[in-house]
């Protein structure tokens, strides 16, 4: 394989399971934002916005699988990064 060949597989196999973990992030933040926010007028103080309990244990249990494939996506760059570290030297040696 050439050095250009090469170093795109580094940067995709290092960078996109951590770019996938961080579209899965703003899609749970973003559906929890705009769906899962109560909305109650007070009368002192106007519109208040709020998550139920029942909707912030389902939040922190959709950020902790979160947390988890963040890990997972940490773990896989790193080893494909040294994976690949070996091969881009002797590539670039020969």
């Amino acid at each position: 394989m050439t050095d250009r060949k090469l170093a795109a597989a580094q940067f995709f196999l290092t960078w996109f399971p951590l770019a996938a973990v961080l579209v899965g992030t703003s899609m749970v933040l973003t559906d929890f934002t705009f769906n899962y926010i109560d909305a109650r007028y007070v009368s002192e103080i106007g519109w208040v916005r709020f998550f139920t309990y029942e909707r912030l244990y389902d939040l922190a249990l959709h950020l902790s699988m979160l947390a988890v494939g963040l890990a997972s996506a940490l773990i896989f760059a790193a080893v494909a990064r040294a994976a690949l570290r070996g091969s881009f030297r002797a590539a670039t040696t020969s």
